[in-house]
């Protein structure tokens, strides 16, 4: 019965570490969430909204493309940055990691 009290008690301190954003207590816990919007040209009102979270090895850049069409932004990374034509719809793309911003057109 210890041993279970203990593996329920571990599970939730991972759980709760897992869910907070970087400070002195805990400097290896996951950046927050960085978010993204850009006005569509058509339809008018529609947005494109792009969230991440830096990954170690890799950022997976998370996409609701509300326009009418692709549209174009810059994936910053480092000291450089990518053209990407992220199409209407929702999806997921992964980059290096590193990504400091996205800025819309290319």
């Amino acid at each position: 019965m210890a041993a279970t009290g203990f593996l329920l008690a571990l599970g939730t301190g991972v759980s709760t570490a897992s869910t907070q954003t970087d400070s002195a207590d805990h400097p290896d816990v996951v950046s927050p969430k960085t978010s993204y919007s850009f006005a569509c040209t058509l339809p008018q009102g529609n947005y494109a909204n792009y969230s991440f979270s830096d990954g170690i090895t890799s950022t997976t850049i998370y996409y609701n493309n509300h326009c009418s069409s692709g549209i174009y932004v810059r994936v910053h990374v480092g000291s450089g940055s990518s053209c990407w034509l992220t199409p209407a719809g929702k999806g997921s793309a992964v980059f290096d990691a590193g990504v400091i911003s996205i800025t819309e057109g290319c």
